[in-house]
């Protein structure tokens, strides 16, 4: 063996060495934070918000048996181990050229395997705060990682020196230690294979005769950009062949104008303050309900025969949704897009442990980054291996949500190819900048910002279509129940708005199509008010499954935990099949902040402080006679069947044409609040205004149009009393 030919040997073994050394510490050390359950980049983020207190109690260990998760710390390390091995043997073949000139790779090795791990370890847990919201090849964004970089390195170098002084009588032994954790890691995750959801929702005599769920979420979608509801100008082909093969709702409304909450009523059948998610907040989750998976997967409760695994259910995420939040508590599979999350099936321990393991979330931000539409062709792959099964399955898009950036095919669609101007995408921080008054839009912003909207719709549109390609494929697409709606509508410039969290109804009125020829009419359109609520009891309605308890049947002395438990929501089926004239007579809805009633003629916005009945007379002005604060919110009063984009506040005029129905307005909204278990949570003043950072920096507003915080659930004091 000639000299150069041994270097090289030399140097890919210690290159090798180096590498499942550090590969197994540090799948070890991704394996032990995975076990506590510390997520570093939420303490980041909650320490730059002083939100100390949640930090520290967040690194709390995860439940759960304590062999498994050790099994997963091992097989965490196995992995670390085994893919270091091919790129050990990469970076020995460079690094043997590059450094044989000072000194060779032997000295330089472990410095650079320990200089990488720490690079990818801090470069992905502070992207949360190091300029989060400018891309990844933003200059700006390059120049940290570049710092990132040159500290990680110089702190390689130090650990390594302190290795170095480790006795050698100790370093005999490591090989040892490590082989015997490699076998007990993989020893656990082939045990953990028969672990799995895989045999779920197989087709039997117990489920034969029931339907497929499919719900389909666009984020922020507004009800009136789709052609179905009367847009010629947005290109929907899709939701429009849906609603002329089933049923199109026109008057569906949110319960809440913002994300998990509202996620939360249309899954439990139940307005926030009885399912208890109320507030949009780092740490914060669904409260015990039980979701429509969880409903399906409980035997004994809907009235038939079918047993929990007689369903399998999947969700697919993106934007802020995810598992965390116990919005997809009950689906047996899960992925999540924004977070970075494969899919996870969530009887396999290891399934679950390795989604928060380092390489994955590379991996998946990765392949985001190269499928623009990944939400969309994860759920084709699912549906593909599963769609002869019968399952219930939601499946979230993002594409109308900001920031509004959709791929070249759709933005062609509706974008001036010569615009040249401020927002060649739209971002929150741009919406923000918009309100501060730092950026001032031109008309031909302002166009740009609907069309880059509208592009989105399309990408959502197409998306849809993917999925029920992939079913109709199969020949089950006439078996599933297909559902598409929003969890709230959006405002593009609409009183001088943007985005959402707002009461108006272009926040609050959503799309409702269902498609299910074997029990709905086909190109029916349904007048009447409906909500999100009535998600639920419709689909198990349509599914011949056993009625829910219902809120209006307690008895007035029922207990909190009993009121907990029923549903407000109500099945459209009767509506739908023209059995019926309604189901309800008003539509409620809110935010931290504010809350409303409304029907087919008259709309009532008041401050959550205004349904006491002190602050209430305080309210009762004329136009001669302002309110006593400036920032003490006056009530909106609509006359929205003639003038639906709520233009005209009718409140000073409604208190001398209207006043006895302005008070029984109000009286029902809050005769409705008082029979709500959850009350409103008290806040501090720094929490509020940290919370209202927070959101602002995902996109959400902060009520109905006036400044102020977004307190999403809590109570704030009266300010004439001495808290801003």
């Amino acid at each position: 063996m000639s000299d150069s030919t041994a270097s090289l040997a030399a140097s890919l073994k210690t290159s090798l060495a180096a590498g499942l050394c550090v590969g197994l510490i540090a799948g070890l050390f991704d394996g032990l934070v995975r076990s506590l359950g510390i997520d570093p980049g939420l303490f980041l983020i909650l320490v730059q918000e002083k939100s100390l207190d949640y930090a520290v109690t967040n690194g709390l260990p995860q439940k759960g048996d304590l062999l498994g998760l050790l099994g997963c710390t091992a097989g965490a390390g196995f992995w670390y181990a085994l893919a270091s091995i091919p790129l050990s043997l990469a970076l020995g073949l460079v690094g043997h050229f590059a450094l044989r000139r000072v000194g060779g790779l032997q000295r330089w090795a472990l410095p650079l395997w320990l200089g990488l791990w720490f690079f990818l370890e801090a470069y992905w847990w502070t992207r949360a705060v190091v300029y989060s919201g400018l891309p990844a090849t933003s200059p700006r964004r390059l120049m940290a990682a570049a710092g990132i970089l040159v500290v990680s390195v110089g702190a390689g170098w130090l650990v390594a020196r302190m290795l170095a002084r480790i006795p050698e009588r100790l370093t005999r032994r490591l090989p040892l230690v490590a082989a015997v954790v490699a076998v007990i890691g993989a020893g656990y995750l082939f045990a953990d294979r028969k672990s799995s959801s895989a045999g779920f929702g197989q087709i039997n005599e117990r489920n034969e005769d029931k339907p497929n769920v499919l719900i389909f979420v666009v984020d922020a979608l507004r009800q009136d950009v789709l052609g179905c509801y009367g847009n010629q100008e947005v290109k929907t082909p899709v939701m429009d062949e849906i609603a002329r093969e089933g049923v199109v709702f026109a008057d569906a409304f949110a319960q809440a104008p913002f994300t998990w909450t509202s996620f939360g009523s249309f899954l439990t059948g139940k307005y926030p303050r009885r399912h208890g998610l109320v507030l949009m907040v780092p740490g914060a989750q669904l409260p015990e309900n039980l979701t429509l998976p969880e409903y399906l997967h409980s035997p004994g409760k809907h009235g038939s025969e079918m047993e929990g695994e007689d369903v399998v259910g999947a969700a697919f995420l993106t934007g802020t949704l995810s598992h965390g939040s116990g919005l997809a508590r009950g689906f047996d599979y899960y992925f999540e897009a924004m977070v970075g999350h494969e899919l996870v099936d969530v009887e396999s321990r290891w399934s679950k442990f390795r989604s928060g393991l380092l390489p994955w979330l590379y991996k998946n931000k990765l392949h985001q980054r190269v499928d623009n539409q990944l939400v969309a062709s994860t759920a084709v792959d699912w549906f593909r291996d599963f769609g002869d099964r019968r399952f219930v399955s939601m499946v979230h898009y993002y594409s109308t949500h900001t920031p509004y950036d959709p791929p070249a095919k759709y933005r062609e669609m509706y974008c001036d190819p010569e615009y040249d101007g401020k927002f060649p995408a739209f971002y929150a921080k741009h919406r923000i900048a918009i309100e501060q008054g730092t950026i001032t839009p031109s008309a031909a912003d302002v166009e740009q910002i609907k069309n880059l909207y509208y592009a989105g719709v399309t990408q959502a549109d197409a998306m849809i279509g993917e999925v029920l390609d992939e079913l109709e494929r199969q020949g089950v697409l006439d078996d599933t129940i297909v559902v598409v709606t929003s969890d709230h509508g959006e405002s593009l410039g609409e009183h001088g708005l943007g985005e959402h969290n707002f009461m108006y109804n272009d926040n609050l009125r959503i799309p409702l199509l269902m498609r299910y020829p074997a029990k709905l009419p086909q190109g029916k359109v349904v007048e009447g008010i409906v909500d999100s609520i009535d998600m639920v009891p419709t689909l198990t309605d349509l599914m011949g499954l056993k009625d829910l308890e219902h809120a209006d049947d307690l008895p007035d002395d029922a207990s909190k935990a009993k009121r907990m438990q029923v549903i407000d929501g109500k099945s459209l089926v009767p509506l739908a099949l023209g059995e019926v004239e309604r189901v309800r007579l008003f539509s409620f809805a809110e935010n931290g902040r504010y809350c409303s009633i409304q029907d087919d003629k008259w709309k009532l916005i008041i401050a959550r402080r205004q349904l006491d009945p002190e602050v209430w007379a305080r309210m009762k002005i004329t136009p001669a006679e302002p309110p006593p604060a400036a920032h003490l919110e006056k009530p909106r009063f609509y006359d929205i069947a003639s003038d639906p984009l709520e233009l005209d506040d009718l409140y000073f005029s409604a208190l001398e044409e209207h006043a006895d129905r302005v008070e029984d307005y109000w009286m029902m909204l809050r005769d409705w609040d008082n029979k709500l278990p959850h009350r409103e949570v008290e806040l501090s003043a720094r929490d509020l205004e940290n919370m209202k950072h927070a959101l602002e920096a995902l996109g959400y507003g902060s009520g109905v149009g006036d400044t102020g915080v977004l307190s999403n659930g809590s109570k704030g004091k009266d300010p004439e009393e001495g808290e801003e």
